[in-house]
């Protein structure tokens, strides 16, 4: 895979994450019903607004915006050839892979929590899960070349 392919892919995948982000993000607020909330056991509603779907207070999806926002911003200054904070590519690189590592732990861990605790999976949320697979996949494709 070639470098900006690669880059190409994880900068319409994290802005893909970005979109589900915010809708998640407003529907963890919204007293209005999900257009994901299709029965029992697929529903985002109960996933999204279960105990599991804030860390202190905070919704996990705005932590999963923030980190695909920032990983946004690193794709483009890797495209752009721009040196942000004064990292250089591989730099940048490690840190999206370090990212999608915390990222894929702590997706790992919610598919647990859905599939044995709540008993619904949210289908916006095995979305999320899946294009961070897309991103670490990449990534660990990119950081090869690089070495």
């Amino acid at each position: 895979m070639n470098k900006k392919r690669g880059l190409i892919i994880i900068l319409v995948s994290s802005l893909i994450a970005i979109i589900v982000s915010i809708y998640l993000l407003y529907q963890h607020y919204s007293i209005k019903s999900s257009f994901c909330d299709i029965t029992q056991d697929i529903s985002c509603d109960i996933v999204n607004r279960s105990l599991y779907s804030e860390i202190f207070g905070i919704p996990v999806s705005l932590f999963a915006l923030i980190t695909f926002y920032i990983i946004t911003v690193l794709t483009i200054a890797t495209l752009r050839k721009d040196k942000i904070f004064n990292l250089d590519e591989k730099n940048i690189l490690n840190i999206i892979f370090y990212l999608m590592i915390i990222s894929l732990v702590f997706a790992l861990y919610l598919v647990y929590i859905e599939a044995f605790v709540l008993y619904a999976v949210c289908p916006l949320c095995v979305l999320l899960d899946i294009l961070i697979l897309i991103i670490l996949i990449t990534i660990i494709k990119l950081r090869r070349k690089i070495k």
